[in-house]
Order: structure tokens, then C-alpha cells, then sequence
């Protein structure tokens, strides 16, 4: 029931209509049309097709997986996933992780093959051994050794010539992760990274509207801003309100005017989307946090969601 539970939303379906196309079951779509229960699609998978069931939710697990890093640059058509590729993939995952962080000596892969080319790469290395207590036989507490498993997930698009990389290791470790990744699989020296840039000054316009599309059911407002203003060797930080203004209280702080504000450099910022409730989805609030002009983190495990706030970033020209 909590696995059923799990599928039954908005995500749920998707993950259930791309895994009834990937195990041939062609009939879905005509079936259950849009405004079929999200429970009852979940429960006839559960029930009639265990195999879409089974790979639905391995699609929705991969979905919600927050990528945080992308190369670009790799051969574009190429889906070199052999059963010697993985093997090998597998042992040298084993022998990165047993150097860098004293885990992973037991460690399995598995290959998601998604639509348009895109890959799913799952692995499972066994984490650290974390002591716990646990009653014996005879109501007495006694140490116990467990060992965790962790995920690390690759998306490979195909058809873009990108690998994605999600997991919880050190960011010193994540380029080391990618550029072993490539040379195993791909057997090519890793493609050099390409910086992002974010136009940051954008956000201290007085007059900013970021505008949002009815369908998306949303609002978006600047809610933090880092400020280094000519002449002051320290930077000024400021939050927003309650309704999302920020440029007024900037301006009665530092007794200026708001049009000066174009002399300021931003530093860092904050965009808060606010997501309102949608039917087989909550409302929920997420922030766009930009750590430099280079560097952009969103916390959120809600694959859909961090698209439509990605969308909206170079919607609004502050992403390129």
C-alpha cells in the first residue's frame, strides 16, 4: 500500500504511463485517460501489470533525484552500456569510493533506459557502518553494526551529449566522480567544464516583476539579496518582507534613494517560487539560491519543479 500510495499523483502517472510504453503495454494511455483516478492506475499496475508497476517506480526514484551538476560535451548517439561497460563501471566505483571515502566495498549498477535517449545510471555502494542498539532475545540492549546504502545516480542524454550527477559525496569528489564515469563508459580523456553564468544584477531593478504563465500556477519574487555598493568595503544584506519587497527597506537602511541601487553589484541572491496547490499536488514553497554569479542550488527533490523554476530563470534572462 505505500508503494501504491507512492505512485498515486501527478509524478505517479507520468511514471506509469512512460513505464506502461517502455513494457509495451499500449493500451494506457486510451485506458486511463487524463482525468482518471491517480489510485486506480496505481493499483492495475500493482495488480495487472507487475512489470510496469516495478519500473514505474524505479522512473519516479530517478525523477526526484536532484541533479546538481552537468557536462556537456561527451559523444552525442552513443549509448555505450554493455554488460562489460557496467562490469567494469562497478569496480572502478568500488575502488573510488574505498579510497576517497572508505566505503563502497560492495557496489552494484543498474541501467535505466529512458525516452529520447536519455539513461538512468543507478549505483548502489554500501555506505558506512553506522553502531546502533537493538534488544536481544532477552529485552537487553546490545551494539549492532549497520551498514547503509546510499545511491549514486548518472542521467546520460544521448542525444544533448550530457552526463547529470546526483549524490550526497563531498563537491570536491563529484568532478572525480564524473571524470571516472566517462572514461570507463565512454573510454575518452572527460570533456573540459563549462562555467555557468547567472546575470545577478538584474534582480535589483525596484521595478522587477518576474512574471509567471497562469498554467504553471505559481509566484515567484526576489526574497534575499547580497549588495556591494562602490566606496563600502563590506556587503549589505537584505531579506525580503512579507510581501516580497525588498527594494523600500534597502532604501530606508542605507538612507538612499532606490534608483541608486543600479551602483550596486550583486553578490548573491534568492528566488523564492511559490508553488500554490494543484490537483495531486501541494502547495509548497522552494528558493532558487544563487551562492555566486556562477553557482545556482535548488533543494528539491521534485524533478517537474526544478524544470519549471529553471524554465522561468531563462524565461526572466537571469539564467542564459
Amino acid at each position: 500500500m505505500r508503494e501504491i500510495a507512492l505512485l498515486a499523483n501527478i509524478d505517479g502517472i507520468a511514471a506509469l504511463r512512460e513505464a506502461a510504453k517502455m513494457c509495451h503495454v499500449s493500451y494506457w494511455d486510451v485506458a486511463f485517460k487524463a482525468n482518471s483516478s491517480a489510485y486506480l492506475q496505481a493499483i492495475y499496475a500493482w495488480s495487472m501489470h507487475r512489470d510496469v508497476f516495478e519500473k514505474a517506480k524505479e522512473i519516479l526514484r530517478t525523477n526526484r533525484s536532484v541533479f546538481t551538476r552537468k557536462r556537456t560535451g561527451l559523444p552525442i548517439g552513443e549509448a555505450p552500456f554493455s554488460e562489460e561497460k557496467i562490469r567494469e563501471l562497478k569496480h572502478a566505483l568500488q575502488s573510488f569510493l574505498l579510497e576517497k571515502d572508505h566505503c563502497g566495498k560492495v557496489c552494484t549498477v543498474d541501467v535505466v533506459e529512458r525516452d529520447n535517449g536519455k539513461f538512468s545510471v543507478v549505483a548502489y555502494p554500501d555506505g558506512h557502518a553506522v553502531p546502533k542498539l537493538y534488544h536481544d532475545e532477552e529485552e537487553n540492549l546490545r551494539p549492532r553494526m549497520d551498514v547503509s546504502v546510499f545511491e549514486i545516480l548518472f542521467g546520460v542524454d544521448t542525444e544533448a551529449g550530457t552526463l547529470e550527477l546526483s549524490t550526497h559525496l563531498a563537491k570536491g569528489l563529484k568532478q572525480e566522480l564524473e571524470d571516472l564515469f566517462i572514461r570507463t563508459v565512454y573510454g575518452i580523456e572527460p570533456p573540459p567544464i563549462e562555467v555557468p553564468k547567472y546575470d545577478l544584477q538584474l534582480l535589483k531593478n525596484p521595478k522587477l516583476v518576474l512574471i509567471t504563465e497562469t498554467r504553471h500556477c505559481l509566484s515567484a519574487e526576489v526574497s534575499y539579496l547580497n549588495v556591494k555598493f562602490p566606496g563600502i568595503k563590506s556587503t549589505s544584506a537584505f531579506g525580503a518582507d512579507d510581501e516580497g519587497t525588498f527594494v523600500r527597506p534597502i532604501a530606508h537602511l542605507l538612507g538612499r534613494e532606490p534608483q541608486e541601487l543600479v551602483d550596486a553589484t550583486v553578490r548573491n541572491a534568492k528566488i523564492r517560487f511559490h508553488f500554490h496547490p494543484m490537483p495531486g499536488r501541494r502547495a509548497g514553497t522552494l528558493c532558487a539560491e544563487f551562492t555566486s554569479p556562477s553557482n545556482l542550488v535548488i533543494r528539491c527533490r521534485d524533478l517537474q519543479r526544478v524544470e519549471i523554476m529553471l524554465y522561468y530563470l531563462k524565461k526572466w534572462g537571469v539564467a542564459q
